[in-house]
């Protein structure tokens, strides 16, 4: 049985995101009203996109055996070791690119196995794919244990709200909780939306998303005007819990979301680009290795600036991707010519 199509524009979509995540990291910290404006206004949706994407193709399982080993052994387990894996890769590039003691590393690797908010630098990211994977298993045994839809999302959209209440809560002294564990409890519902999403979405005519994309992409200039103005007060800071407000998370992320997906078959129907599908079929390495790749850029002076982290936080994980994927080509070949002789 060969290989499934892959969906395009749920690359293009992907692509969209991770451009969006390395954008958003490049700005970070870089002072000027305008890059202000334009971080905040990327998480608003960036982070939303890939919970509502991982919902895209979820499974309900039967609660034997063979249902548990579903879930935890082919969609838990390959997100935990990606994480430890490259976590442990980076901790050890960051040692010596970044001259660090081996006091500073070792507690590093304790860092990543706690999680969350404590991550930074190169690991910065990290809290995602735990927060991903518990989601992931959360909203799972929400659609195969609860068959009501309205009570999955009313359920869905509780765990939401008490997410958003457990934002200025400690753990146990700490400042967060293992692995943003709390933080799951929001990406539930973005998650479930996805999934019944992505079962209506194709129903949908085209002329009627054009319509919708076209408000939507009004609302968001819209609310870009109002927090310029300092007249919006919405932030979504989902790795340090820091959300204004509650309701304005609930309504505002989903509505620019399903405008990137807009977007996303848009560029599907126009016949696609190559260089974007790349990107969103990688989006997993570009994740994990943009944050080292912005060190390149501290290597010269007139490199060391916003737009070339982003051009090197996309280029150099593009190509450790091309790579990866060259040499499993290769290596393919060479095993297909052997049985072959």
């Amino acid at each position: 049985m060969g290989a499934k199509k892959r969906i395009l524009w749920v690359d293009y979509a992907k692509c969209i995101g991770i451009i969006a995540v390395v954008a958003g990291h490049a700005i970070n910290n870089v002072s000027g009203k305008s890059l202000d404006v334009a971080y905040n206004a990327i998480y608003w949706w960036h982070m939303p996109l890939f919970f509502m994407m991982g919902g895209f193709f979820l499974k309900q399982i039967t609660f034997d055996r063979a249902g548990w080993s579903y879930l935890l052994s082919h969609r838990i387990k390959p997100l935990i070791t990606a994480y430890f894996i490259n976590g442990s890769i980076l901790i050890v590039l960051s040692h010596f690119f970044r001259q660090q003691s081996w006091d500073y590393t070792f507690l590093y690797f304790g860092r990543l196995i706690y999680g969350g908010s404590t991550l930074n630098n190169y690991l910065s990211v990290f809290w995602y794919m735990t927060t991903y994977a518990i989601t992931v298993f959360l909203t799972t045994l929400l659609i195969s244990f609860v068959k009501n839809i309205w009570l999955q999302f009313i359920i869905a959209i509780g765990c939401f709200f008490l997410g958003v209440s457990l934002q200025d809560v400690t753990f146990m002294g700490n400042y967060s909780f293992p692995w943003d564990a709390q933080i799951a409890l929001l990406a539930i519902f973005w998650m479930l939306l996805g999934y019944y999403f992505f079962k209506l979405f194709p129903k949908v005519h085209w002329k009627n998303k054009l319509i919708f994309g076209g408000l939507g992409l009004t609302l968001f200039v819209f609310l870009i005007y109002l927090y310029a103005k300092g007249k919006l007060d919405f932030v979504l800071w989902l790795k340090s819990s820091n959300i204004h407000s509650g309701f304005q998370a609930f309504i505002i992320p989903p509505l620019l979301c399903l405008v990137v997906f807009i977007i996303a078959e848009a560029i599907e129907r126009a016949g696609g680009f190559i260089p974007l599908k790349f990107i969103g079929q990688n989006t997993d390495i570009i994740m994990f290795y943009h944050r080292a790749a912005f060190d390149i850029t501290t290597l010269a002076s007139f490199t060391d600036n916003w737009y070339f982290r982003i051009i090197v936080g996309l280029i150099a994980p593009i190509l450790l991707a091309w790579t990866i994927q060259w040499l499993k080509n290769n290596r393919f070949k060479r095993k297909k010519t052997a049985q072959d002789r």
